[in-house]
């Protein structure tokens, strides 16, 4: 924009933009997420985007719900996400 451009950075995987395998490949990529996190709390995944939740009753909920998240930290940790 005005003659300025973002900086180059290197991409190490990627899928071109107008695939039509990327959604179907997005899905078996995170197909394991509901298993990273379902011991703990609920989670809901709908095309590109992922829910995880749980009823927050009392301190215990709130420490598995954080158990869930750091699950979901070490997930996508290991897959570079």
């Amino acid at each position: 924009m005005n003659n300025e451009f973002s900086a180059w950075h290197c991409v190490i995987s990627d899928i071109t933009q107008c695939s039509v395998l990327r959604p179907l490949l997005f899905v078996i990529f995170i197909n394991d997420l509901p298993d990273a996190c379902s011991d703990f709390a609920e989670i809901f995944l709908f095309a590109d985007d992922a829910k995880l939740f749980k009823h927050v009753g009392s301190a215990e909920d709130s420490a598995v719900l954080q158990r869930s998240c750091d699950r979901l930290f070490q997930w996508s940790n290991q897959w570079l996400l």
